[in-house]
């Protein structure tokens, strides 16, 4: 995805933070926008906070009028207000509102702060200025921005237009002048901002996605398209404790394909490859994420499953594989399997090693009984 500084040909881009075309990115930069979004409302309203409280205390100190002094004493609550309530607000627009709100608010009160004084003093026009340049300190779209800038400036200019008689007109014209470009240079620093913000967001995007990729490129078999050992032994421990938070028990299995090595020298490698894809096949059901089959290498397998009916689950999905081959063996055979399986109660601290012992020495009394047999560690749980 290509994204570059925002330009009058692509003025759309920057029209909503959150407008990615891509519903996968968007749900990515959802929340890492509305945590920089916190971020710019509680910045916003604590440098108006300083900014307000210092002009009480100018106008008190210069004597500017008590109207003066208590409406920058007002407004200083307020953005403390604001400061405090932005670190409590979790969703996006209600951010949004909470910044427009101090800004239109802020805004609202100069103007009956000027048409009550009757006179455009030099704090009220720095304040107005001031109030227009913070507003690219809050990282939301070219709309939002546009939206609280219009309404800052349509307010003053209707104010200072029915009261023009009150005011002088270089004072009107200096007013007008301080907006405008208090405004262009703020509209122009959002877009900016916004357009570098969503190429950084997309670039992080493609990056994690691509890393993503490249791991599970490493845990997976060439083959089969199952995790591998490395994948298995990493998550045992993780797979384990999920199904024990959940009060079940968590059971791993270590099988092999019976007189895997006839097959191949008898059929070819080919065939070998079929078997061992259709085992994968035979197991394509399982969620992939706390329940999976891992291939260790040639023809060793390993699952991970939970619940009562593993063992019903295991022996039908291994009686599947002949039929879940795209090309079956010659002659009628059949593939078998030998398998260990051990039951990981809530409680155990079996490791991986540990537990693949313990099948290790099931799939060996499975072996050593001629094949095609499920062994488990709980009685009654065998299977032919």
């Amino acid at each position: 995805m290509k994204t570059t500084a925002p330009t009058l040909s692509n003025l759309s881009g920057v029209w909503s933070c959150l407008d990615f075309g891509v519903p996968e990115l968007r749900e990515y930069a959802t929340p890492v926008i509305t945590r920089e979004t916190r971020k710019g409302v509680a910045l916003l309203s604590l440098v108006a906070l300083m900014f307000l409280a210092l002009a009480a205390v100018i106008s008190a100190v210069f004597e500017l009028g008590t109207l003066y002094t208590y409406t920058y004493g007002v407004l200083s609550a307020l953005a403390l207000h604001i400061y405090l309530s932005s670190a409590k607000v979790e969703q996006l627009r209600a951010l949004y509102l909470l910044a427009m709100l101090l800004l239109v608010v802020c805004g609202s009160s100069l103007v009956l702060l000027a048409q009550r004084s009757g006179h455009l003093h030099a704090m009220l026009l720095l304040s107005v200025a001031v109030l227009i340049m913070l507003v690219p300190v809050v990282p939301w779209g070219l709309r939002e921005a546009a939206l609280t800038t219009g309404a800052i400036y349509l307010m003053f200019t209707a104010s200072t237009y029915l009261s023009r008689f009150r005011f002088a007109a270089l004072d009107l014209w200096v007013l007008q002048c301080l907006m405008l470009v208090a405004a262009v240079i703020s509209l122009a620093l959002v877009a900016r901002a916004l357009g570098l913000r969503k190429h950084d967001l997309a670039m992080r995007f493609q990056l994690e996605q691509a890393q993503r990729e490249l791991t599970e490129l490493v845990n997976r078999d060439h083959l089969t398209g199952a995790w591998n050992r490395r994948h298995i032994e990493r998550d045992f421990d993780r797979v384990v404790a999920h199904h024990h938070d959940q009060g079940s028990a968590c059971w791993f299995g270590l099988f092999d394909i019976d007189r895997f090595k006839s097959i191949n020298d008898t059929f070819g490698h080919g065939s070998g490859d079929e078997v061992l894809r259709a085992v994968r096949a035979a197991f394509s059901d399982l969620p992939g994420d706390v329940e999976y089959l891992a291939r260790l290498g040639g023809d060793e397998f390993a699952l991970l499953m939970c619940g009562h009916d593993v063992p019903a689950r295991v022996e039908a999905a291994l009686a599947s594989i002949s039929s879940r081959m795209t090309v079956p063996l010659p002659g009628g055979v059949t593939p078998t399997v030998s398998l260990g399986l051990v039951r990981l109660a809530p409680g155990d601290s079996l490791d991986f090693d540990a537990a693949y012992k313990r099948a290790d020495e099931l799939l060996y009394e499975a072996k050593h009984t001629g094949g095609n047999t499920i062994r488990s560690n709980i009685e009654g749980k065998a299977a032919a």
